[in-house]
């Protein structure tokens, strides 16, 4: 079963996994509010992702659960003063680099149709992410203008970095 190698994968590679994710993080243009972390703090998000990756696909999981705790997550990282389209972008890369790390090692041996279906599924995967980021981007640009409309600059500091 693909689900049963994909987290066997998840366990045995989720260190090698965590620092591709972290690498690609710290260098990207779009994640400059999380170069203020250490590496070993952003590795300790990645692979805490990873690592709980099988827990959050088990189907018998409410989903409840799974929305509390990344709501949490998300308020954490508001705290933080993580812009949303960071917030967003960091758990894209981690889904990204899982499924590129599979197709390198070769993990579908199966037809040339699932693989096709796979590429295409890579394709509105992210098509859609790209246009998450987007939308979450304009948001908050909206947000700022508004916001130094009514003169709240502590607030626009805090989560854009403006003064």
């Amino acid at each position: 079963m693909i689900y049963l190698k994909i987290m066997e994968v998840l366990k045995t590679d989720a260190d090698h996994l965590s620092r591709r994710v972290v690498k690609d993080l710290l260098n990207r243009g779009e994640t400059e509010y999380h170069k203020k972390y250490s590496e070993d703090i952003m590795y300790e998000r990645v692979f805490d992702v990873y690592s709980t990756l099988g827990y959050w696909l088990d189907r018998a999981r409410p989903k409840e659960e799974i929305r509390k705790h990344f709501r949490e997550l998300g308020k954490k990282r508001f705290d933080d003063g993580i812009p949303l389209h960071e917030v967003i972008m960091f758990l894209m890369l981690i889904k990204r680099h899982l499924w590129l790390y599979l197709l390198e090692k070769h993990f579908f041996e199966s037809s040339y149709e699932l693989m096709k279906s796979l590429e295409m599924n890579n394709r509105v995967v992210l098509f859609f992410d790209r246009a998450i980021l987007a939308a979450s981007m304009g948001y908050e640009e909206e947000l700022m203008k508004y916001v130094e409309t009514c003169k709240e600059k502590s607030l626009i500091s805090k989560f854009f970095g403006k003064k």
